[in-house]
């Protein structure tokens, strides 16, 4: 199969190259791509260093604690989001003339959405956890529920193949945030207000969202709410919305049970090496949001230029996963020791093993990406209910017996599921086949 795809490659003369190169709607989405992969490394790397010296300044105990709350709370953000934004993409993509429509009823939805987040964190944590401590951290950190519905802005931006906009707004941000996290460190101040400073890096970045929508020459008091529109928009979202509950469970639950069946060290000594592979997971998540659009776009045109593109993404995301999986596998315990210091030394286990869980983030990207392309809302969501139901049975049978470590085998193997459960469904199995004769 790879041989095939790099001869076809290799077939390309210097000409069609140059020509390839020169156009402009290469150009274009050459360049969108850049800027959403810069803004992505930006603002990864820079909130991962950063992360790396909250953690040595926290230690296990009291980082266990600020990621048990952002694990708590990140249970009701699927409440917040609504599931709008892809529906909100393809619809701007379909219907660029409805953008006041479909931005001004997308606000709405999320602002009614967020609002309700907020209240059913904050009642359940005031039902579950005793310590003012992490009820106050939930409560800072649901706030962030409202906060984010300025990031359809962002959406409109990436359609508009104008990431730019976007990523500079997110840069600044992240830059004026880190920048409060030093001076926290510095101060000697407590996980409060580390959680504000948290809170606080929405607000900038819809400020700067705002200001750079109007600075385009777009307005948003010409944002309209359309009734009809949002029962239309919520119908084809609800399964998105459910489906980013379900990926949020086998994503994030294992911090919240490790805090409930071991204690707040447990979970410290997990979400540091958990760190690391969120700064990856970025990789195939950038990929398929600047590319799909484009294989989105030749499904239009040419079904078979779309599988073929389709087959090229999926053949590259492998290959880049298992670059970069190799290397962090067997040098996870030098990694942790450098990065976190010895105090964390017993976590690299959990760096090493779970790593490999890239290889199915990778395709679990591509897959969802491409189930909302061919409308299977429901199959998405499906298909990562599954994978959350296997997760937290398998957390709950494991973690008692091997601790920390059963729970990344748990998630490196309920990620593994997701692609292959996808293939339980026969137009998903029938595309598939599809694939290979491309």
């Amino acid at each position: 199969m790879l041989e095939k795809f790099f001869s076809k490659i290799e077939k390309i003369t210097p000409e069609k190259w140059r020509w390839i190169l020169n156009h402009e709607g290469f150009k274009r989405y050459f360049s969108n791509t850049g800027w959403m992969f810069f803004g992505q490394a930006f603002n990864l790397i820079l909130s991962f260093f950063i992360g790396v010296w909250v953690i040595r300044y926290l230690g296990p105990e009291n980082y266990g604690i600020l990621s048990y709350a952002l694990a708590f709370t990140g249970i009701f953000f699927f409440v917040s989001t609504l599931g709008i934004d892809r529906v909100l993409k393809r619809e701007l993509i379909n219907f660029p003339e409805k953008r006041d429509q479909l931005l001004g009823t997308s606000f709405r939805l999320k602002i009614i959405g967020g609002s309700l987040a907020i209240v059913l964190s904050i009642f359940s944590i005031f039902l579950l956890d005793s310590s003012p401590l992490v009820r106050g951290l939930v409560f800072l950190c649901s706030l962030t529920f409202v906060l984010q519905s300025f990031n359809i802005i962002d959406v409109f931006f990436q359609v508009r193949v104008e990431a730019k906009k976007g990523v500079i707004a997110q840069v600044i941000a992240s830059s004026i945030s880190s920048v409060l996290k030093i001076v926290i460190i510095f101060s000697g101040a407590g996980i409060i207000w580390l959680m504000l400073v948290y809170v606080l890096d929405y607000v900038w970045s819809g400020i700067f969202l705002l200001f750079f929508y109007h600075r385009t020459g777009f307005k948003i008091k010409f944002w309209k709410f359309d009734l009809s529109l949002a029962k239309k928009m919520f119908s084809d979202s609800w399964p998105l919305m459910f489906t980013s509950f379900s990926v949020f469970i086998y994503m994030k639950i294992d911090q919240v049970m490790i805090k409930e069946m071991i204690n707040e060290v447990a979970v410290g000594l997990y979400s540091a090496p958990v760190r690391i592979l969120d700064l990856f997971y970025f990789i195939p998540s950038i990929i398929c949001l600047s590319l799909f659009p484009a294989v989105l776009n030749a499904r239009k045109v040419d079904l078979k230029v779309y599988r073929s593109r389709l087959k090229k993404l999926m053949i590259f995301l492998i290959i880049l996963s298992l670059i970069v999986i190799l290397p962090i596998s067997i040098f996870s315990k030098y990694i942790i020791n450098f990065l976190f210091g010895t105090e964390y030394l017993s976590s690299s286990i959990i760096l090493g093993i779970g790593v490999w869980s890239l290889l199915g983030v990778s395709l679990r990207f591509l897959v969802g990406q491409y189930l909302v392309a061919e409308g299977y809302f429901k199959i998405y969501f499906y298909i990562t209910l599954m994978g959350a139901v296997i997760n937290i049975v398998l957390n709950i049978l494991l973690i008692p017996i091997w601790g920390i470590t059963g729970a990344i085998v748990v998630t490196v193997f309920s990620y593994s599921l997701v692609p292959i459960f996808s293939l339980f469904f026969r137009k998903v199995r029938r595309d598939f086949f599809r694939l290979k004769s491309v």
